[in-house]
């Protein structure tokens, strides 16, 4: 457990956790929404240590129960941990390593052979099939470039994401995407599993990896895209803003983020694509910025100027993340 730790004691202040009581969002959901994003943002540093339950409590003016029910479902989504006598940390991403583990080869190896030779097969027999497969994997990815599949959320996004991920790789290279909706109904399990790379969104690695068991599966953030930030700081000062979450728990961070990009425009209205005051908020507004997800609005207010808040993949992830797990499955060229 202590590789997943740091010794960082930041204290609250550090920390940019708000909880707004005029949106009608129950303040736990607020509160799980903002540690959620910012792990998946890289807002919430990896590895570094959270408020205890009775700090978030007592500096939020919140009831213990409820910071303590957040810790729980995030431990259950495998986003934090705790250490007993250290507190509760931000999990750590999974780091591709260096090199191949030959010790772990060794064992791998090693108990395959004992089961076939309990199972009476010849080491002749043994060699010969080992050769064959040894054989057709230096054909695969080295006639093919090496293939990722990325597992988003909304289809349309998870393709823009797939298509800059794609322009970090080489030529040959290729990215399939598939949505976790539609792992969940049994389609892209075969992408899944002829991959050479799976990456999912960070702050949904447990449920990525629960409908791909047996698969590496590697997290990456993301952080709001430059036409995104350009676009909202280019927004007229006297526009009336209308803020559309697509989940209600997101929203506080979504309007911070708005307001980070565009400081200057003061009339904002915030609401989710669920929420019963949502055409009206559309109706008093005249520009509309729209999570990824709640395209429904563009049908909603159709004559009014709409902007969507488009991600990327965070560019330190896919330095420090992807392009060496690329590289390791590459046969073209040595480690």
């Amino acid at each position: 457990m202590a590789d997943l730790l740091s010794p960082s004691t930041a204290s609250l202040t550090d920390w940019p956790f708000s909880l707004d009581r005029t949106l009608g969002v129950p303040l736990g959901a607020q509160l799980r929404g903002q540690i959620e994003y910012g792990i998946a943002c890289g807002e919430l540093p990896r590895g570094a240590r959270l408020p205890s339950v009775r700090e978030l409590s007592q500096g939020l003016g919140v009831a213990h129960v409820t910071v303590a029910q957040v810790y729980k479902e995030l431990l259950a989504q495998g986003l934090i941990v705790t250490a007993r006598g250290r507190g509760t940390f931000v999990a750590k991403l999974p780091v591709t390593p260096a090199g191949p583990d030959l010790g772990r080869l060794h064992q791998l190896l090693g108990e395959a052979l004992a089961q076939a030779e309990r199972e009476g097969y010849s080491a002749a027999q043994v060699r010969g099939v080992l050769n064959l497969l040894l054989a057709q994997a230096e054909r695969g990815p080295a006639e093919g470039g090496v293939s990722v599949l990325l597992v988003g959320l909304f289809a349309d996004a998870t393709s823009s994401y797939a298509a800059g991920l794609l322009a970090a790789l080489r030529p040959g290279d290729r990215v399939q995407t598939v949505t976790l909706s539609e792992l969940r109904q049994g389609q892209g399990l075969t992408l899944a599993r002829q991959a050479d790379v799976v990456l999912a969104l960070a702050h949904r690695l447990a449920e990525t990896q629960a409908l791909l068991p047996g698969l590496d599966v590697l997290p990456v953030g993301f952080i709001p895209s430059q036409p995104t930030r350009a676009a909202l700081a280019a927004l007229s000062p006297l526009t009336t803003l209308a803020v559309v979450a697509t989940f209600e728990e997101f929203l506080p961070t979504f309007l911070s983020g708005v307001k980070r990009f565009a400081p200057h425009v003061q009339a904002l209205r915030a609401t989710h694509i669920q929420a019963e005051n949502l055409q009206a908020t559309l109706d008093h507004c005249d520009v509309v910025v729209y999570a990824t997800g709640s395209e429904v609005v563009r049908s909603l207010a159709a004559h009014k100027p709409m902007l969507e808040y488009r991600h990327i993949i965070d560019p330190h992830d896919i330095e420090r993340l992807v392009l060496p797990a690329v590289q390791a499955r590459r046969k073209d060229e040595p480690l």
